[in-house]
């Protein structure tokens, strides 16, 4: 299954975030960002790939503004991180 996730600046606005898509029928997992992404407080929201339009007409819907969306995939047996173009509400 592939993966994605939404940053957030905090662990606040990530649980608000979780909330809401878990009352859309959304599972996730919330988790400190990778070092790759961001360095300070922030949080990551992890879903699957194929959840992600959903995902963020639900977080839009909502006006939860996020840092960045991300695909999650595996090179080289490492984690990369592709960041998605954002048509949407963001910081």
């Amino acid at each position: 299954m592939k993966e994605s996730l939404f940053l957030f600046s905090s662990f606040y606005k990530g649980v608000y975030a979780q909330e809401k898509l878990r009352d859309a029928g959304i599972r996730t997992a919330l988790k400190k960002a990778p070092v790759e992404l961001a360095r300070s407080c922030s949080y990551a929201l992890y879903l699957a790939a194929e959840k992600l339009p959903e995902a963020s007409r639900v977080l839009r819907r909502q006006n939860i503004l996020w840092l960045g969306r991300y695909l999650v995939e595996r090179e080289n047996n490492r984690l990369v991180y592709r960041k998605i173009k954002e048509k949407g509400p963001q910081i």
